[in-house]
């Protein structure tokens, strides 16, 4: 038995989307379909560099859910016909190709609203999974009442209030809640949600986004043809689905669990970083997220001095 597969009655899947964004055949894929962005349709940071960059984040990841994570039955990896070489440290994962669950049609896509818009169809999902990308990271032990609470659905806040308005040069987070605000409104009249949802682990409930597909495929259909972010899209797991499930009376709302890091933060003073997550994040959060700066800028200084911190707080103190 897998160190970190301890399944009870209350059980659910971890699946993390994670894409190697130096792979050459990628890069060819993703180079092919440029033709198809457009001004004041593609979101402006749909194609930068620090939205597919693999900045080592996936194996501290892993460390933590092996530390932390209980109630946990299966761990799915989706990517794009890619493996990490070091995988085999973590024989408890299963690799899930995008061809074993999003239509050829619709292949590949280079937009991951369009590939959270499909995870709820992976084979053998269990019916409550944990949706987590590679650079967030489970900081406490936490289990299934952390994800999925008394009603079926938490919703992590930030404090920061939702944007008035959209905008193409917004953060493509800011630009996702404030669409989905704008969905919620037309469809069922309102929306729940007022603030800016943290970067956090989402919990889901396979049979929920198959009645939230069924009530509204369009929707489905619009996000999955994306390429590359469009700035009218929709994030259906990491947005929309929240919104739908507080409004329905199947969630509940939690603030300040979960802590949030830019890459260049570390580049300013590593060590306060550390400290940081040492002293305010570890054992005190549920989750960290680590964000990639979101442009085309050369980093691997930085994610040296990342990998030095991460050494410390995620294989020392938490393997």
């Amino acid at each position: 038995m897998a160190a970190y597969l301890n399944a009870t009655a209350a059980s659910f899947d971890v699946v993390i989307t994670w894409v190697d964004g130096a792979d050459p055949l990628w890069r060819a894929r993703r180079a092919a379909h440029c033709g198809e962005i457009a001004a004041g349709v593609t979101l402006a940071t749909a194609n930068v560099e620090g939205r597919f960059r693999d900045n080592g984040e996936l194996h501290y990841l892993l460390c933590s859910l092996r530390r932390f994570c209980r109630d946990l039955r299966r761990v799915f990896l989706v990517t794009d016909g890619q493996r990490p070489s070091w995988l085999g440290d973590f024989p408890e994962v299963s690799v899930v190709d995008h061809s074993d669950f999003i239509p050829a049609e619709l292949l590949p896509t280079f937009s991951s609203r369009a590939i959270e818009a499909s995870l709820h169809l992976i084979p053998g999902l269990s019916e409550h999974f944990v949706a987590f990308n590679d650079d967030v990271f489970l900081m406490r032990e936490a289990g299934f009442a952390d994800f999925f609470g008394v009603r079926g659905c938490v919703v992590h806040l930030t404090d920061e209030p939702l944007p008035l308005q959209g905008d193409v040069q917004s953060l493509s987070g800011h630009n996702d809640a404030f669409n989905a605000r704008q969905w919620m409104r037309r469809h069922y009249g309102r929306s729940t949600v007022e603030r800016v949802l943290a970067h956090a682990p989402r919990g889901v409930r396979r049979s929920w986004m198959n009645e939230l597909e069924a009530a509204h495929p369009a929707i489905f259909r619009e996000v999955r043809e994306e390429k590359f972010r469009r700035v009218s899209g929709q994030s259906i797991l990491a947005n929309l689905y929240g919104d739908w499930c507080l409004t329905l009376g199947r969630g509940e709302v939690r603030a300040d669990e979960c802590a949030y890091l830019m890459t260049d933060d570390f580049d300013t003073d590593a060590e306060q970083v550390g400290a940081f997550i040492e002293q305010q994040v570890l054992g005190r959060k549920l989750s960290l997220c680590i964000n990639d700066q979101g442009d085309d800028r050369e980093i691997s200084a930085t994610q040296r001095i990342m990998q030095r911190v991460m050494d410390q707080v995620f294989v020392r103190r938490v393997a």
